[in-house]
């Protein structure tokens, strides 16, 4: 299984001199500061052809949060490889934790301390989302009686990155919330939900937050308030050119409808695969694996409304 590491361990092996770095971000981010001695392979390039990168040994996978390098290390544990590692955090974590970068050129030297700036400014995350998330999971944690490590077998999500969820360090790419959900047997608005009072409550757009899977091409908002717990769930998804979300079976008896409303879209439900044009809609059991696949190279839109059973 892939191993994620935190950034003090991390310095540890690659001062040891026998571990591979690979930061799997785009070309932009990279060049914006990245962990000394990380070679730049994109994950997009990885997903399209692993053998390509020729690696081997001990790798540690980077990005910026560490989605994305879970995602690849997940990958090379399926292309063969053993020792594999993820920085817990990515180099949001690393450059927190005060340890060296590197840019095209230049090595600097450790930057100032960031202690007493907002969690949301030193690590990059929503100032308001890693501030619901984490309270949340930590309340439906302790109310079950569950450790860290027994969420993490619940769950699949490792341990550190439970509890740096926990601590509002980071906000959870959309997968890694959905298996928390499943872990705890509740809705995904549950880990969003915040006290609110207010009857009538308008939903800015400006104000949305939305939730980015792990190789940003697929992204969630929600079309409700995320504090009302109840049976119906309403979304806007959005999928990218050639864009694909996997998505695991929900909880049985959850059902969801989905419009087009702008682009093409492929639902891949269990062994059976729908076309969708714009303005075509579909309703089935999510109780089983599915996928949202856009086959074309212009974006697509839908909406999604979700009902769980009981």
């Amino acid at each position: 299984m892939v191993r994620t590491v935190a950034p003090a361990e991390a310095s540890t092996l690659l001062a040891a001199g026998n571990l591979t770095v690979v930061d799997v971000r785009e070309p932009s981010e990279w060049a914006t500061g990245h962990v000394p001695g990380a070679r730049l392979v994109t994950l997009g390039a990885l997903q399209a052809n692993f053998a390509s990168a020729g690696l081997a040994g001990p790798v540690l996978f980077v990005c910026a949060k560490g989605g994305r390098s879970m995602t690849a290390a997940e990958l090379a544990l399926a292309s063969g490889l053993v020792d594999v590692m993820s920085l817990d955090g990515g180099t949001a974590a690393w450059v927190a934790e005060g340890l060296p970068v590197e840019r095209p050129g230049v090595v600097s030297a450790p930057p100032p301390s960031t202690d007493a700036l907002p969690v949301s400014q030193r690590f990059g995350v929503d100032p308001e989302l890693d501030a619901i998330v984490g309270p949340n999971v930590r309340e439906l944690r302790t109310q079950r009686g569950l450790t860290l490590d027994v969420l993490a077998g619940l769950s699949g999500v490792g341990r550190q990155t439970l509890g740096q969820i926990e601590l509002g360090r980071t906000v959870p790419s959309l997968a890694t919330l959905w298996k928390i959900a499943k872990a705890f047997d509740v809705p995904f608005s549950v880990l969003l939900a915040r006290p609110q009072t207010a009857a009538t409550r308008i939903l800015r757009a400006k104000n949305a937050k939305r939730l980015v899977s792990a190789d940003g091409r697929f992204s969630s908002r929600t079309l409700f308030p995320a504090d009302e717990k109840g049976k119906v769930e309403f979304y806007e998804l959005w999928l990218a050119g050639h864009g694909r979300e996997d998505a695991d079976a929900h909880t049985p008896g959850t059902r969801e409808n989905i419009v087009v409303t702008s682009g093409r879209l492929v639902m891949e439900v269990g062994k059976e695969r729908f076309e969708l044009g714009k303005g075509d809609a579909i309703v089935f059991a999510a109780d089983v694996s599915h996928a949202y696949v856009n086959p074309a190279s212009e974006e697509c839109f839908m909406n999604l409304v979700m009902t769980y059973a009981g």
